[in-house]
Formats: structure tokens, sequence, C-alpha cells
């Protein structure tokens, strides 16, 4: 009855669903009547090729929910996000909004309004964007130029991290703690996998990837440079052991 997916920067690989796939979601929901929820959480922050467009401005038949939200782009601490939803089911949402909060912050909504309407939101993404590409740039060249042979830095040319996959041999788990010990937080692939690592989800054969998420966007070219460089006697370490 209803599918849930993150088609514009699927987390944690970054894969971004293509178009056949999109409309193929789209063709499954209008023949079955059921709902897709798409949450779109960073699409603002792509940084190659022309923009994806969303499921739900591909959809004639009413059939998607949108969700975005102003914590990648604005701050958090702003709690403030966004539906666009089909007109039938306006009620019904609005409805679950009452009864979960009777009181949102009115304030920071009519303040945000402003910002958008006045052009400020779409410069400072703009801005911001140029400024997460370099970073993101930086972490690719020395990935490649300190840690080869011991990992490569992938990315999908969107969001907010890139993927690290580890050489044979290297256990992600492993090589995040030995980053931590030198002051670098990574996270492993592993933690994002459901079922064992080595068996898949039913019990099927399904190969084991080692990586480590590696995110950017808050961290300067030269703090990049001083990290890799932590990260890449941490693998070495990690391969020694």
């Amino acid at each position: 009855r209803l599918a849930a997916v993150s088609p514009s920067h699927q987390f944690p690989l970054g894969v971004t669903m293509s178009l056949t796939r999109r409309l193929a979601l789209l063709d499954w929901a209008r023949e079955r009547g059921a709902w897709i929820l798409e949450d779109d959480y960073d699409s603002e922050y792509r940084y190659a090729g022309r923009p994806i467009s969303a499921l739900q401005g591909l959809d004639t038949a009413g059939r998607v929910i949108y969700i975005g939200t102003f914590s990648k782009t604005l701050a958090p601490a702003l709690r403030l996000g966004f539906l666009v939803i089909p007109e039938e089911l306006v009620e019904p949402f609005v409805a679950a909004r009452g009864a979960a909060e009777q009181y949102p912050p009115s304030l920071e909504q009519a303040v945000l309004a402003d910002f958008l309407a006045e052009g400020h939101f779409a410069r400072h993404v703009r801005r911001m964007r140029g400024l997460y590409q370099e970073r993101l740039e930086c972490l690719i060249e020395e990935a490649e130029r300190r840690c080869g042979g011991l990992m490569r830095v992938t990315s999908g040319g969107t969001g907010l991290h890139a993927l690290g996959d580890l050489a044979p041999g290297l256990d992600d788990q492993k090589a995040a703690a030995a980053a931590a010990a030198r002051g670098v937080e990574v996270s492993p692939l592993s933690l994002y996998c459901l079922g064992d690592l080595d068996g898949g989800l039913d019990g099927r054969e399904a190969p084991r990837r080692d990586a480590l998420l590696l995110g950017f966007a808050p961290v300067d070219p030269p703090a990049i440079r001083d990290g890799v460089a932590r990260l890449a006697a941490a693998l070495e370490e990690a391969r020694a052991r």
C-alpha cells in the first residue's frame, strides 16, 4: 500500500534512482492505488549534471507524498520541514499535525517564508553547493594521493558524504576504530547492513563490502588534508594488524 523511498540520494550508498525506475514506481502506485513516500532530504546538494526531477514532479496520478527538510540546507535546530501532498490527503494530514502538536513555531516559519520569498535561500544554497563541491573534490584528491591501495573514495556527485571502499582484507569496523584513536570520525558501512554481512538477509550469498562513510561538508580543505593523512595512517595500522 505504500513505498518509502529516497530516490534523489539513497543513504548510505549515495545511489540515485534512475528515471526508468522512477517511472516504473509511479506506474506501480497508480495501478495499485498505493502511495509513495518520497523522502528528499538533501537533493539541493547535487554537484554534477542537471537537476533530477523529484517523483512528485513526475507524478500525474496524485500518488506521491513529498517530504522535504531545512535541516541540511539551513540548520537542524530550526526543526522545520515541509510536505507536498495530494489534495485528497490535505484534511487528514492537517488533522494529524494538529493531534501531534498544536503550536508549531510560527515565528520561525514567518521568517523562513520571507527568507525564501526574497531569494536569500536560493543564493545561500548556490554558495554552499560550491563550497561543498570544493571540499568533496579535496577529499577525493587527498584520498587518492594518500590512501592508494588502501581505500578508494567514490561519490554519486550529491549529498554531504562520500563512500570509501576499503581494500580486501580491511575490516571497516576495525578501520573506524583505528581512525577514532587518531581523532578522525568515520562510520563503518557494516553498521547499516541488515542481516548477516556474509550471508545476506535470507541466507543467500551476498558479497561483503567493507567501506567507510566520510562526511566532508563541515570540514574545510586544510582540515580535510590533515584528516585524510591521519586516516591513511590508521588504515596502514589496521592492515598491519
